[in-house]
């Protein structure tokens, strides 16, 4: 009797295996089903309104993130597009106040408003200049991209939706996103087959009346907490990134459309020029160091990335090779005869995978989520207060990072 009990609880377990390793595979193929368009932003680049998403990675795509800023082959008309006509019209509404402001000067005879319309045309002419010389960084900067890039055959360099430094590093948000949401789901996975265990009740003994139950949560509770505080941790990294994107669509969409223009509106009048002035070398920031910094990142993640396993890979032969699962029957057998012989199973499988996957997962969350976005936003608020700086103004931009 205790034989054939045996036999079946092999078959059933077996068959459960399988099951499981065709479920890990069908959800690995989903997610990279869903993760390569979302990084090449493949059939959202043309959309110019909102559309219906179909999934959550749909939301956060390039669909959204305004006009093409400047393009190699787009000449001078990438330039003068619509993204610099409001400023552009800023300029015609400031130089028409001070042509207003000069006639009164002429009308009333009075040599106050006449030097301070020359003063403010002479500021209009600064604000100008400093605009003109924001649009040359980034046509220098972006030539530089442009040549570095071309032909190299990189995802984030040469993809779809990467003809900029500022798409290339969405790209590189968008690919950063997909690779933290692998290790999430493959920690999620693993986390499965651990709780699978850490509640099943184990049997030793001859027969159903002297037989000893016990359990392996004791044993195990430490590898929960870690797997538990590593999803965690891992989420917030996710949310950070997602965040990076949208901070970089914004920057895309709203630069040339709202700050900038804002800034030289600002910097127009002397009781706000100050204030326009800290927008515009913010804008310089933003606009140029700040993208910049996440392809420095990527190059980083280039260097470090093949020194952590890849989880998909390691998920799936953990599950159908040589993990657990695929041998789950054997191991539930002599689990019932010898319960000692699962501990060193287990150490010598299941634990390494344990701190394989966390290990990619701490290299996520230490060094892509705190160590470099730190690095990124002081070296973009340094550049933007020394630019402010140069001219005269007195910004502490860096307060900002104890807000961060």
């Amino acid at each position: 009797m205790m034989r054939k009990i045996l036999i079946a609880l092999l078959f059933v377990s077996l068959l459960f295996a399988a099951d499981l390793g065709s479920f890990t595979d069908g959800v690995i193929k989903n997610i990279k089903d869903q993760t390569d368009p979302f990084i090449d932003g493949a059939g959202a680049a043309g959309k110019t309104l909102p559309q219906t998403f179909d999934t959550v990675f749909d939301s956060f795509g390039p669909g959204n993130c305004g006009d093409q800023w400047m393009s190699a082959s787009g000449g001078l008309s990438s330039i003068i597009g619509i993204w610099l006509l409001p400023s552009i019209f800023v300029v015609m509404i400031v130089v028409i106040g001070i042509s207003i402001l000069y006639m009164f000067g002429q009308l009333f005879s009075s040599p106050n408003l006449i030097a301070l319309a020359k003063d403010e045309l002479y500021q209009t002419g600064i604000t100008v200049l400093r605009v003109g010389g924001l649009i040359a960084m980034l046509a220098v900067g972006n030539a530089f991209f442009t040549l570095s890039a071309v032909n190299t055959g990189d995802r984030v360099y040469n993809g779809p939706s990467a003809s900029t430094m500022i798409d290339a590093s969405m790209t590189f948000s968008r690919l950063m996103v997909s690779d933290m949401v692998t290790q999430y789901s493959m920690l999620l996975l693993y986390n499965t087959v651990i709780h699978t265990i850490y509640s099943s009740t184990m049997w030793l003994g001859l027969t159903w009346r002297a037989m000893y139950s016990f359990n392996l949560g004791p044993v195990l509770r430490p590898l929960i907490d870690l797997l538990g505080s590593t999803l965690q941790f891992l989420s917030l990294g996710i949310s950070e990134w997602l965040l990076h994107l949208v901070t970089l669509c914004l920057i895309k969409k709203w630069m040339w459309t709202l700050f900038v223009p804002m800034g030289m509106l600002l910097r127009a009048f002397p009781f706000t020029r100050t204030a326009g002035e800290a927008i515009i070398s913010l804008a310089v920031g933003l606009a140029l160091f700040y993208p910049f910094m996440f392809i420095f990142d990527y190059e980083v993640h280039k260097i470090m990335k093949p020194n952590i396993v890849d989880p998909t890979k390691a998920m799936s032969g953990f599950i159908q090779n040589s993990g657990i699962l695929n041998v789950f029957g054997s191991v539930l057998v002599a689990m019932f005869l010898m319960a000692g012989v699962f501990m060193p199973f287990f150490l010598g499988g299941a634990l390494t995978m344990a701190f394989e996957l966390v290990r990619g997962a701490v290299y996520y969350i230490v060094i892509m989520s705190i160590l470099l976005p730190f690095f990124n936003i002081f070296v973009t608020l340094t550049v933007s207060k020394e630019m402010a700086s140069f001219y005269q103004v007195d910004v502490n931009f860096l307060s900002f990072l104890k807000i961060i």
